[in-house]
């Protein structure tokens, strides 16, 4: 019995060693970033502003995908609020940063015009962080090599809270 226990500790001894060796670490704690990384990092231009869902606006029915652009000189002071945004451009840079040169009282207020960027909830979200810390996210509806489209919740002063897509166009 007593020469079963030395040979037991010496098995134990020569196999720690190799399991030990034998697997690979990875010391890369970042994980790897998707395509759609690639696909929304650059510069962009607001294209248009539309609704995302049917909607009525003085007793006219408008389908999903009416310019919101368009319909801004019938609401008035609130339009201006919407026409400020038709030549925003927006930077999107690849360490994560963000820069919005235009208006974003109305579409982004939380964002407003710098701060973070980054994918989530499965690439699904796009989650503008202003400088203030304060989250601001968006469904991405259409992703692509030249096209970004985001929804967006606007509260229309004097007019309505609506369910909007931002579109944007790569430059």
């Amino acid at each position: 019995m007593r020469s079963f226990i030395p040979v037991k500790i010496v098995v134990a001894v020569l196999m720690v060693p190799p399991l030990l060796l034998s697997c690979k670490k990875n010391h890369d704690s970042t994980p790897e970033k998707s395509q759609k990384y690639e696909q929304v990092s650059g510069a962009w231009k607001q294209q248009d502003i539309v609704l995302a869902v049917p909607a009525k606006l003085g007793g006219q029915n408008l389908p999903a995908g009416t310019s919101i652009l368009a319909l801004a000189p019938a609401l008035g002071a609130a339009g201006a609020l919407i026409t400020c945004t038709k030549n925003n451009s927006y930077q999107f840079n690849t360490d994560g940063t963000f820069s919005i040169n235009g208006c974003t009282d109305l579409i982004l207020p939380a964002a407003g015009n710098s701060g973070t960027w980054k994918l989530d909830v499965h690439d699904a979200v796009f989650l503008l962080t202003s400088r203030k810390g304060v989250n601001d996210p968006h469904w991405i509806q259409n992703v692509s090599s030249n096209t970004l489209e985001l929804s967006i919740t606007v509260t229309i002063p004097g007019v309505a809270t609506a369910p909007l897509i931002l579109k944007l166009q790569k430059q």
